[in-house]
């Protein structure tokens, strides 16, 4: 079988024996993926798509690694793995619902919200909640683990995975919360019972969250807290939420803030959704009136809660579910091209659009070996907030452009969602302003890049 997606820059796959082979012909950039896709661990690769970079701090946890050389190739035991995730979520995408476009519609809509907590409860049952945590808490103890799961994941749209509860808090508990804080918290987000929020940005402390006002005030043995928070992600679905309060106003800053975990469900907690102009709300306004939280609900040390942010938000910046998913969309994007045409021919033979697509094969390549990085320093306890919010910044300002490309390859009918000529169901015209969203989420690009400067190369700090 020969499959030719017309683009210049492209791989044979060959597979089978001397009587029975068959042939794949895909953007080189996409090689890697139609591998782990597929499962298939015999293709011999015409040219070779595997290649080797002399880097001292290259991946080699999951990997092979010789004399410095980086071998993206996988065991057989997470080739098996692999499939099995993908299998999964290939089976969970045919219950998805029609109205799941971007990750927003599951905090707005009932129906997406439904199929969310059905996926979370069958991955649950599998144990993948907790893949990457350590084996003392039911995890396997290898991040690549959950680096493959995520891929599956992000190539089919499938949720499922609470973002703040199993992506963030969860290893950021492993590493830095009590064994109290372990046992009470961990088992619930493992089976997926409970959904969590993350409760950072103030009306006068977004990008920069160290000038926050909300104050928690410890009497005895509990912690009251007064204030606003403000574009909460889906606080009006969330059991629970953490954040961070001041709790020291005289000390300097970064030294006078505690991370803290709380029902939503306490008296005193007000949600407001705030409303798009199309009448959606995934965000909230989250009020706080002398909410008593218990101090034992404390991850890591009064006053240092700066530090508990900084290492939750290496697990939020990686990026590898938003990069499969717009692996998936190339995908979608190349075999639109090859089906449309535009004055008498395919667009798939347009110089520039295939030029287009070309460059944006190899972005996604860079943004994936990027994340594979941070998921390896991740497993190591390596991490630095350079190296996440490098992959941050990558990862999302791709977005943008891989949505520029999107929008103007699809034409004007790629900018209407519910039109029967909206070319691949509109999605774009709802993805176009999400990958906008994803350089403001997780820290402004402009504060990744000032972290860069002083954590990186050792630049002073902007006054």
């Amino acid at each position: 079988m020969l499959v030719h997606l017309g683009l210049p820059d492209a791989v044979a796959l060959r597979s089978g024996n001397s009587s029975q082979t068959s042939v794949v012909i895909i953007p080189r950039g996409l090689a890697f993926l139609y591998l782990r896709r597929e499962g298939l661990s015999h293709l011999s690769l015409k040219p070779a798509v595997r290649f080797s970079i002399k880097h001292s701090n290259c991946y080699n946890h999951a990997t092979k690694q010789k004399e410095g050389y980086m071998d993206f190739s996988l065991t057989d035991e997470q080739k098996s793995r692999s499939r099995e995730f993908y299998d999964a979520c290939k089976e969970l995408s045919k219950k998805r619902p029609p109205s799941l476009v971007g990750f927003e519609a599951i905090y707005e809509l009932d129906e997406c919200w439904e199929y969310n907590s059905y996926c979370a409860k069958e991955f649950a049952k599998k144990g993948w909640l907790a893949l990457g945590w350590s084996p003392k808490y039911g995890g396997s103890g290898d991040m690549m683990d959950r680096v493959l799961f995520a891929e599956a994941r992000g190539y089919y749209g499938t949720p499922g995975v609470d973002i703040f509860g199993v992506q963030m808090l969860a290893p950021t508990l492993l590493q830095a919360a009590s064994e109290e804080i372990k046992r009470d918290f961990l088992p619930p987000i493992a089976r997926g019972e409970v959904m969590w929020c993350e409760l950072w940005s103030e009306p006068n402390a977004g990008s920069d969250l160290a000038t926050l006002a909300a104050t928690a005030v410890k009497k005895g043995d509990e912690y009251v807290i007064n204030g606003q928070k403000t574009w909460t992600t889906g606080a009006h679905r969330a059991d629970w939420g953490f954040g961070v309060f001041k709790t020291d106003p005289t000390a300097r800053k970064h030294h006078n803030m505690t991370f803290l975990l709380f029902d939503m469900r306490t008296p005193g907690i007000t949600i407001r959704p705030i409303p798009y102009l199309d009448g959606s709300a995934p965000y909230c306004e989250v009020y706080f009136d002398d909410v008593r939280v218990p101090a034992k609900n404390i991850v890591g040390q009064e006053h240092e809660g700066w530090a508990v942010v900084n290492l939750l938000a290496g697990f939020e910046r990686s990026g590898i579910n938003e990069i499969m998913n717009m692996m998936r969309g190339l995908e979608q994007l190349v075999a639109f091209c090859n089906e449309t045409k535009r004055h008498g021919q395919p667009l798939a033979k347009d110089p520039l659009v295939r030029n287009r697509l070309a460059q944006l094969a190899c972005e996604l390549e860079a943004a994936r070996a990027l994340a594979y990085r941070v998921a390896d320093l991740q497993n190591r306890n390596e991490m630095s907030l350079m190296d996440a919010s490098a992959s941050k910044i990558f990862f999302s300002e791709l977005g943008e452009r891989f949505a520029f490309v999107a929008t103007d390859i699809l034409g004007p009918y790629g900018q209407v969602r519910t039109s029967r000529w909206a070319p691949l169901n509109g999605i774009w015209e709802k993805m176009f302003h999400e990958h906008f969203i994803t350089t403001i989420s997780m820290g402004t690009n402009e504060i990744q890049r000032n972290i860069i400067a002083w954590y990186g190369l050792g630049l002073p700090r902007m006054r």
